[in-house]
This record gives structure tokens, C-alpha cells and sequence, in this order.
């Protein structure tokens, strides 16, 4: 079991005291990450609660029933993707070495990299086509809408483009799996 499952668990339950310690756990971290982006605090601090928000959102809709990476993995994920729709909606420019790619592995959080589910991730990554490789790593880490992937990658409709997307993920999860079993 994932060490932070206990914690999803009780989220499940509606368990308040269990999100405020999650929110408080986090807080002073994602906020050093955001500041990378160099964003407002108050802007950072409504998308960290919107990320604690939907991280509870997750586990009451029942997206999220285990975890297959840590607590934090997960939170920051969520924040980091709301973190680039802030950024493109504010048609703010950031610089290259801002941004986490897919392609540097998925070094997501540096301190985490030797995380087992990032190393599981990291090989299972390795094993798509490039072609997946550079659909979810525009869509997922770089927040590009569809319309922007498709003549990027001059797909000839948005409709093949979303099957191809939800394949790749499909292929990714499949791998990540195999390698659990």
C-alpha cells in the first residue's frame, strides 16, 4: 500500500481534519514550486486551494480510490497542470527552464525522483511511441488545448487526435500496471 492512502481513505469518509492536514502538510512546498513561475502569491494561493478542492473533488467522485503514486505526487500533479492554465490564461510568458518535461523523465518533484511509482512511471513512459510520448506530454505537462496540439502536430481532426490521446493514456496505464503485477 501506498504510504499516503490512509489519508485518501479518510477523505472518503469526509474527513475534515484529515483535508486540513493535508492542505497544511503541502502548503509551504507548493508554494516554493509556484513561485518557479514567478506568480502572484494571492494567484497562488487560490490555485493551491483549487488544487486541494479537486484532490477532495477527486476522492469523492471516486477518480481517485488508490493511490498509485505518494499524496504529494498526486497534489502536485493537479497543481502543477492548473499552474500552466493560469499561466496560459494569463497569456503570461515563462521561461523554458520553468517548465517539467515528460521528456526529462518526468522529474516532477526532484526530491521524489527515486519515488518507486516515478521510477515504475519513468520505464513504462519509456516504453510508448514517441508520437504518445509528444501528444500527452503537450496536452498533460505543457497545458496545450487540442485545437493548439493538432495543428502542432497537423493531425487532420480534433476527433482523431482526442482517440489518439485517450489510446496513449490508455497504453501508458496498461503499462504502469503490468509493471505492479
Amino acid at each position: 500500500m501506498v504510504k499516503d492512502q490512509y489519508l485518501v481513505d479518510k477523505l472518503k469518509q469526509n474527513d475534515l481534519k484529515a483535508l486540513d492536514s493535508i492542505y497544511l502538510t503541502y502548503k509551504e512546498e507548493f508554494f516554493l514550486f509556484a513561485r518557479t513561475f514567478s506568480i502572484a502569491s494571492e494567484d497562488i494561493s487560490d490555485l493551491y486551494q483549487e488544487t486541494i478542492i479537486a484532490l477532495y473533488e477527486n476522492v469523492q467522485s471516486q477518480k481517485l480510490e488508490r493511490l498509485s503514486s505518494s499524496l504529494k505526487t498526486y497534489l502536485f500533479a493537479i497543481g502543477k497542470f492548473k499552474i500552466y492554465k493560469h499561466l496560459k490564461k494569463s497569456k503570461k510568458i515563462y521561461h523554458e527552464e520553468n517548465i517539467i518535461h515528460v521528456s526529462e523523465e518526468m522529474k516532477v518533484f526532484e526530491t521524489e525522483t527515486a519515488d518507486e511509482q516515478q521510477l515504475v512511471l519513468r520505464k513504462s513512459w519509456k516504453e510508448l511511441g514517441d508520437k504518445c510520448q509528444q501528444i500527452l506530454d503537450l496536452y498533460y505537462y505543457k497545458g496545450m488545448v487540442l485545437d493548439d496540439i493538432q495543428s502542432t502536430l497537423k493531425y487532420s481532426s480534433k476527433d482523431v487526435l482526442k482517440s489518439q490521446k485517450s489510446r496513449c493514456l490508455k497504453q501508458l496505464k496498461a503499462l504502469v500496471r503490468k509493471r505492479y503485477e
